[in-house]
């Protein structure tokens, strides 16, 4: 018989001394992509059969890293919200929220502003407090609101599946250029997308639906990502293909920090050549054209320039008559002459050959007279013997009426056999005359029978 070593034995019981003694290690492994990047795979809850969900982490403005990541899952086709707070450690556990209710696919994401880090010269996304919930009902449509605030709800689209959110970059110099909060889905195996983006106008809006033609027709699986260079894309999968597109970057204020060159001048010389001064002249060139045509003449404007009746045809509008032809320049008479009273003219109207029509502001009794004193005036005129001639300085009075009004007399006659009659006569009169009205009449009474009448 064979003996085993001492020291064969001692390594044997060393090895299976946890499973002997229940004392195995429980390990869970972290797998780090990068410095920045870490990738975590862990259970949000046990015991419920769960479908698609997604993840959104929240850092706020003035927060050096992450404080906040939340998950929504599907549970028995329920939409449950879970929370975590960050940095997060193996231990803590994810929290129950709230419930979205009954969809069949879902999505989260934060909007927010883009700021660089000063330190480690990159970008970094600071969210607002809560983030946007994408879902589909029953029938396929597609909804979005504002965390659990359903006012907001709104629909984005129809017959809709596979969704998938990202918030795109956005350029931190220009506005309008940005490329928004993307919820992408899938409709009849073709990718269509809107965006959440801030206009050139400052205002944010949801633009209209676009299609990624280039991913063609169908596609079975979607999903938006973004890349460090400052693009966005879309993954699917087609006939166990994997196809992506990728946007244009969002250079403008992103890609590399502002540059700005100084120019400082030192120590600057000037020359100049043999200075030769030049003198030119310019033609210059005039026409008149005769706005007042007047032709040497010397009659005797006789008999002289007045007024031969005038009309008021209102308080305001008075139309003058004179003895010869007259004419004018419109609107120009009105500064060559003063009213009394003094009245404010509004317009003067040559017409009819020989009439002026004088509109005034103010209203002027009937039975005020006008007076209407002229100068000099050449850009008026009257025709003496086919010739105009300048309107010489004068006065034209213009009388009021009395006033015009009914005169009412009545006469009576009384006669023995109770007869009584009553005579009344109407007569225009003004209140300057006096109006006597003499009635004579002659009544002849024949019987009718034997009453009296």
């Amino acid at each position: 018989m064979r003996s085993v070593p001492l020291e064969l034995k001692q390594k044997l019981l060393k090895r299976f001394y946890g499973s002997s003694a229940d004392n195995l290690p429980h390990l869970q492994v972290i797998a780090k992509q990068a410095s920045i990047n870490t990738l975590i795979t862990e259970v949000i809850h046990e015991g419920v059969p769960a479908n698609f969900g997604d993840v959104a982490i929240r850092q706020l403005p003035g927060e050096a890293q992450p404080s906040l990541v939340y998950a929504i899952c599907i549970d028995n086709g329920i939409g449950n919200i879970y929370s975590r707070k960050m940095p997060a450690f193996a231990e803590q556990e994810w929290e129950y929220i709230w419930s979205l209710g009954a969809v069949k696919d879902v999505a989260i994401e934060f909007d927010g502003e883009w700021r660089i880090n000063p330190k480690k010269r990159y970008y970094e996304l600071m969210t607002e407090d809560v983030p946007y919930i994408f879902f589909t009902d029953s029938s396929d449509n597609l909804y979005v609101q504002k965390w659990s605030d359903e006012t907001t709800r709104i629909l984005i689209a129809e017959n809709a599946s596979q969704i998938s959110v990202c918030r795109g970059w956005q350029s931190t110099l220009d506005t309008g250029v940005d490329q928004g909060l993307i919820i992408g889905y899938l409709r009849d195996g073709k990718v269509f997308y809107r965006s959440y983006c801030q206009q050139s106008t400052g205002e944010y809006l949801w633009e209209t639906e676009n299609e990624v033609v280039e991913l063609g027709i169908g596609n079975n699986t979607l999903c938006v990502f973004r890349t460090n260079d400052f693009r966005v894309g879309f993954l699917t999968e087609n006939v166990g293909e994997m196809n992506y597109v990728l946007s244009e970057r969002t250079y403008a204020g992103q890609a590399m920090p502002p540059e700005y060159a100084e120019i400082r001048i030192q120590d600057a010389r000037v020359w100049l050549n043999s200075i030769r001064y030049n003198r030119s002249y310019f033609s210059e060139h005039t026409t008149t054209s005769p706005v007042l045509p007047y032709l040497a003449c010397h009659n005797t404007d006789e008999p002289a320039l007045s007024v031969v009746s005038h009309e008021r045809l209102s308080r305001r509008e008075i139309v003058i008559t004179f003895n010869r032809p007259v004419g004018g320049i419109p609107g120009a008479f009105e500064n060559y002459f003063t009213t009394f009273p003094d009245l404010p003219v509004e317009s003067c109207v040559w017409q009819n050959g020989n009439e002026l029509k004088l509109t005034l502001s103010q209203d002027l009794g009937e039975s005020v007279p006008f007076t209407i004193t002229v100068s000099e005036c050449r850009e008026a005129w009257q025709v003496v013997n086919g010739h105009r001639m300048p309107i010489e300085a004068m006065e034209f009075q213009l009388p009021g009426f009395p006033h015009k009004t009914m005169l009412r007399e009545t006469a009576s006659v009384e006669m023995s056999s109770t007869l009584f009659i009553v005579l009344k006569t109407d007569h225009w009169g003004f209140f300057n005359e006096s109006a006597t009205v003499n009635t004579e009449c002659t009544i002849a009474l024949s019987p009718v029978g034997i009453l009296p009448i």
